[in-house]
């Protein structure tokens, strides 16, 4: 890897000195100058700058104020609303199964206004101090998408091509004065890796032309120091630190290297010396040294977690005849080891609760390059209880670093290089890695780039190379990859790749499956775990974006806040489609169903992982919403990390927390006749052991009718694992009636809960039990409680229902085009993808509906549904009144929207009809959920309360309810 030569090494040893105050003793010789502020810009979309030689004379065009983009600044060609196209080209991204689209509304993603792609020359005058004149200096862009080149008056300085890490040039021979100073910044393909991925692509981040973060000029002496790097104790090495000297010199330079640790406020010097360093001369060309120091002082500093974020400033300065320059760097003290199945900081077994950035920054189309912002967004990921981001094929910029080292969160940063099998053979048809030198090169370049450039700081703790790498892909250069950063930089722990495969250098594995999955919300109980599939690796498993259940966005709430150059126009033709289908009073209420049913897929997958005993974290994609990609709304945040008024944070917290109480149970649905049990556990990742403690569970039903309330008495609760607390048993016999329960355990400060529901026993030796009725064929075998049961639609139904009866058709199992078998779950990532008219994001229903009375129901989907909803028929109901609404409706995904309904009743003539999709049929003794169900249907179509409010034609009825041929 071209990771810098070595040139010299000095070891050396320091001995510690004790804890005194010193004031700074010496000022930086280092100077700067913001270039921030009114620049000239000219697009180039006819690439004539070079040939023309903008550079060369000043340029009179658009003023801009940098750092900027030219989105911001609505430079670009503007979007027309009525054709949703640009008056340029526009390269969209293609996925599998999904074309590219006429309309840029239609295209699955926000939407630039302005748009720009191509090359954009910046300039403006800068003047050199006199006291510059012997200094050498250096032009630093802290972030250029994509490339940059640089002239000085009509001198070419260079070019840059990091999507990852500031651009820097060295402007050697600049005099002092006014000089004319142009940028070129293309923010076209420099390297073909495709535009699916985050650093670079339409769907979250944007191809934005412009420069972002610091702009300055900075002068240095012309022996100077470079690349200060900190190394914390590891394996029971003492603190190391690495520090090059360089510059052009004739002349043997002399010097002293004077290293100092301070704290973090710089009130204190924790350890000092000074070395004489001599580095021979040369003709002038550039040379240099690289310094190596060992400081026994690692049991004088405190370390850095997630906990406790301490840090210190690592000082060097040189000074010789007429040289003197000074650098420093903050680091922490965190040491970072892989232990078999295990990763551990500072000793301690993590569990890493992750969530993943993939660039969605609406307000801007950029990321922030700001501390100030960093650290409110990391914050509110940790007040939500995580303790690691992942950066989706992305790397943020230095603040969001440095704001990580602050509040003590682990990052992993990714190259932009995504390439899947199916990537290189759609849209731009990029190679998959190995396949193209140049590529490779690239790569290579920042992983290199990226260690360097943010490799002291603490919270940069894992880090992988990209996503999702084809199974084709040359793993002998993957390997390669990941050997060389590791040889180059030990401070971290490395993944060549999430997903697909892993190679022998790897930490780690970000995975969705060994050979079996390790994600997933699992069976409809809470006694089941992933230790299977990870005993089949000896790698510590991280499972790989896991959740990923959308929530239907409330369009008023929500549109409103895209105020930026990012234009929700797919938003607003997704709200006209609802408004057309004649839904659009029901938002609110899809809003809230979807995300109560998102939050329990999400809490039984997650704490399948946490029961897990070797597991070593999850990255849930994500917290917020995913605004690309066919508008994957996944998250429980909407896109601007703002609460959708709908999940609580100490909801998530229960599951999401260093400690969280669990339970393992069979089922969630019992009956009275039985006893309920389970296994009580605590997994803890706190920052220390928890001593002795009272363990409270208790049993309830929501009006204290039902409680049992009881305490465990619990040994010290160690950290990292997970620990028994004991098993429960609870009679359920004294319930008389279908009740909900609620099962909480407090341990300490953590509380976690479930809900059960306990239903009446099977009763067939009571004929007079509703749920027992026989099913009929024709409208001659009606039950004693004139109640027609029927599956199917006859004329003999009709009958009935023309004679003013009462039928209940159980419509399970029903095939035509207006009904489809329908799963408990909801949507995975987006139907824009992969959806049709039947997808759906949970069940709505009003709880307190008579005929779901003996049915106890929260209004959204929830585990007591799990079997009646597990292959239900599901009904499109598109000839329905406007205002016909089902007693179980489905709330339609939000790219489909459609009137669903399960269970359905309607007035037929003076006849009435309930129109039922699930099975309430088959082995009712054992299906206690069917059984209940059919108690409460059959016991409120037995009363007056039966009265439905709308009617539904007989051809209506007819297209609805006969089976096709």
């Amino acid at each position: 890897m071209a990771f810098p030569r070595l040139l010299a090494w000095l070891l050396l040893s320091l001995a510690t000195s004790a804890c005194t105050q010193e004031q700074r003793s010496t000022q930086s010789p280092r100077e700067s100058i913001s270039l921030a502020g009114e620049w000239q810009v000219k697009l180039d979309p006819q690439n004539l700058g070079f040939d023309e030689r903008w550079f060369a004379s000043p340029i009179s065009a658009d003023v801009i104020s940098l750092p900027n983009t030219t989105d911001l600044a609505g430079i670009g060609f503007k979007l027309n609303e009525e054709s949703m196209s640009y008056p340029a080209e526009f390269v969209d991204s293609v996925w599998p199964g999904r074309g590219a689209t006429q309309r840029l509304d239609e295209s699955g993603h926000l939407v630039r206004d302005p748009m720009y792609v191509g090359k954009a020359w910046y300039q403006r005058e800068i003047v050199v101090p006199k006291n510059w004149q012997a200094k050498l200096i250096q032009l630093q862009l802290e972030r250029v998408m994509w490339q940059s080149q640089v002239w000085v008056d009509d001198t070419f300085v260079g070019s840059y091509d990091s999507l990852a890490t500031p651009h820097e040039f060295e402007l050697n021979s600049l005099s002092p004065g006014t000089h004319r100073l142009t940028i070129c910044v293309d923010n076209g393909m420099i390297h073909d890796i495709g535009i699916i991925g985050h650093a670079y692509g339409p769907e979250t981040q944007t191809r934005w032309n412009g420069i972002l973060g610091d702009m300055e000029l900075i002068a240095t002496p012309l022996i100077r120091l470079s690349k200060l790097r900190v190394f914390p104790p590891a394996n029971g090495k003492p603190l190391k630190a690495e520090v090059r000297i360089e510059g052009p010199s004739k002349e043997l330079v002399k010097g002293k290297l004077v290293f100092k640790v301070w704290d973090e406020t710089r009130s204190y010097l924790l350890g000092q010396r000074s070395i004489e360093v001599k580095i021979g001369g040369s003709n002038g060309d550039r040379k240099g040294g690289v310094i190596v120091l060992s400081l026994n002082m690692a049991s004088q500093l405190l370390s850095w977690d997630e906990f406790t974020p301490n840090r210190y400033i690592f000082e060097a300065t040189l000074r010789g005849r007429g040289i003197i320059d000074q650098l420093q760097t903050r680091f922490g003290i965190r040491e970072l080891e892989r232990k078999g199945r295990r990763i551990l900081v500072n000793e301690q077994p993590i569990f890493l609760r992750g969530t993943l950035d993939c660039a969605v920054y609406p307000q801007t189309g950029h990321p922030p390059t700001s501390v100030r912002e960093w650290q409110q967004n990391l914050q509110e990921i940790k007040n939500h209880g995580f303790n690691h981001v992942r950066f989706h094929t992305w790397c943020p910029p230095e603040a969001a670093f440095e704001a990580a080292d602050r509040i003590g969160m682990y990052l992993c940063p990714e190259t932009a290089f995504w390439v899947d099998n199916w990537t290189s053979e759609i849209g731009l048809k990029p190679k998959l890695l190995g396949g193209d030198d140049e590529i490779t090169d690239y790569v290579r370049k920042e992983i290199g780039r990226i260690s360097a450039t943010y490799g002291n700081h603490p919270s940069f703790a894992f880090f992988c190379i990209g996503n999702e790498f084809g199974m084709d892909s040359d793993w002998e250069t993957v390997q390669e990859l990941v050997a060389e950063v590791k040889n180059y930089d030990p401070r971290h722990l490395y993944n060549g790749t999430t997903a697909r495969k892993h190679v022998a250098a790897d930490d780690f594995w970000v995975t969705h499956r060994t050979d079996q999955s390790v994600r997933g919300t699992g069976p409809p109980h809470t006694d089941w775990d992933h230790a299977a599939a990870i005993a089949t690796t000896e790698l510590p498993v991280i499972s790989h974006e896991t959740g990923q259940h959308p929530v239907f966005p409330d369009y008023p709430d929500l549109l409103p806040k895209f105020t930026g150059p990012l234009r929700p126009h797919n938003y607003q033709r997704l709200w006209n489609e609802l408004k057309e289908a004649g839904l659009e009073n029901q938002i609110a209420d899809f809003e809230w169903a979807s995300a109560r049913f998102q939050m329990v897929q999400y809490k039984a997958e997650h704490e399948g992982m946490l029961r897990t005993p070797q597991l070593a974290g999850y990255q849930l994609l994500m917290l917020n919403d995913f605004t690309g990609q066919s508008e994957a709304l996944v998250g429980i945040l909407d896109p601007f990390l703002q609460s959708k008024g709908v999940v609580t944070k100490e909801e998530l917290l229960q599951w999401n927390s260093p400690t969280v109480p669990l339970a393992r149970f069979e089922r969630y649905v019992w009956t009275s006749a039985e006893t309920f049990q389970a296994d009580l556990q605590v997994r803890h990742h706190g920052r220390r052991p928890l001593a002795p403690t009272a363990v409270t569970w208790s049993l309830s039903s929501s009006d204290h009718q039902f409680h049992v309330q009881k305490t465990i008495s619990s040994d010290e609760i160690p950290l990292g694992g997970i620990t028994p607390l004991g098993t429960i048993s609870v009679p359920l016999d004294s319930i008389t009636q279908a009740t909900a329960l609620t099962l909480k355990i407090e341990i300490a400060n953590s509380s976690n809960q479930w809900k059960i529901w306990v239903y009446p026993p099977n009763s067939s030796a009571n004929s007079a039990d509703p749920a027992d009725a026989t099913d009929a064929t024709d409208a001659t075998d009606a039950t004693e409680n004139q109640i027609v049961i029927t599956e199917s639609w006859s004329p003999q139904i009709q009958q009935a229902l023309a004679d003013g009866g009462k039928v209940l058709l159980l419509a399970h199992g029903l095939k035509n085009s207006a009904s489809k078998p329908t799963k408990f779950g909801s949507v995975y990532w987006s139907a824009g993808w992969w959806g049709d008219a039947f997808s759906h994001l949970g069940l709505l229903c009003q709880p307190n509906h008579p005929a779901l009375a003996e049915f106890p129901n929260d209004g959204h989907s929830d585990w007591q549904w799990y079997d009646l909803c597990n292959n239900a028929t599901t009904f499109k109901l598109e000839n329905a009144p406007a205002d016909f609404r089902p007693i179980v409706q489905l709330v339609p995904d939000f790219h489909h929207n459609q009137l669903l309904g399960q269970l359905i009743e309607c007035k037929v003539g003076v006849g009435k009809l309930m129109i039922c999709g699930y099975d309430l049929s088959t082995d009712l003794p054992n299906r206690h959920a069917a059984r209940q169900l059919r108690r409460s249907l059959l016991k409120y179509m037995q009363n007056d309360s039966f009265e439905p409010q709308f009617e539904l034609e007989l051809t209506v009825l007819g297209q609805l309810l006969t089976a096709a041929n």
